[in-house]
C-alpha cells in the first residue's frame, strides 16, 4: 500500500511525463496495426516499380533489337547500290569508250572536229 502512495504521489507530481508515456503507448498499439497495412501498400508498390522497370528494360531491349536490324538492313541496301553503281559506272564507261571510237572513225582526218565532239560528249574544254 505503500508503494501505491508513493506512485500515485510520483504520477501527481511528474504528470507531464506519465501522460506523455501513456500516449506513446497508446499511438504504438495503434499505428502497430496501422503498419501491417503500410507494409503491405509499400510491398505492393515495390512489385509495381519492378513490373514497370522490366517492362521498360524489356521495350528497351526491343527497340535495341530493331535499331540493329535496320543497320543491318541499311548496309545491305548500300551495299546493293554500290554494287548497282559500279555496274552502271563500269557499262557508261564502255559507252563512253564506244562514242569516242566512232568519232575517231568518223572524223579520222580532222582533229579539231574530234576535239570539238570529245569536249561536247564530256563536257569540257581543251586547255589552250
Amino acid at each position: 500500500m505503500l508503494q501505491l502512495k508513493i506512485f500515485w504521489a510520483w504520477i501527481k507530481k511528474n504528470w507531464k511525463l506519465s501522460a506523455l508515456a501513456a500516449w506513446t503507448i497508446f499511438i504504438w498499439l495503434v499505428s502497430r496495426k496501422n503498419a501491417d497495412g503500410a507494409i503491405q501498400a509499400m510491398k505492393a508498390n515495390k512489385e509495381s516499380y519492378e513490373t514497370q522497370i522490366k517492362g521498360l528494360k524489356d521495350a528497351h531491349e526491343e527497340e535495341i533489337k530493331k535499331r540493329e536490324e535496320l543497320h543491318l538492313k541499311y548496309r545491305l541496301s548500300l551495299g546493293k547500290i554500290k554494287e548497282k553503281y559500279d555496274l552502271e559506272e563500269e557499262h557508261l564507261s564502255r559507252q563512253k569508250k564506244k562514242k569516242v571510237k566512232e568519232i575517231i572513225k568518223k572524223a579520222k582526218d580532222n582533229p579539231d572536229e574530234i576535239n570539238e565532239k570529245i569536249e561536247n560528249l564530256f563536257g569540257f574544254t581543251a586547255a589552250d
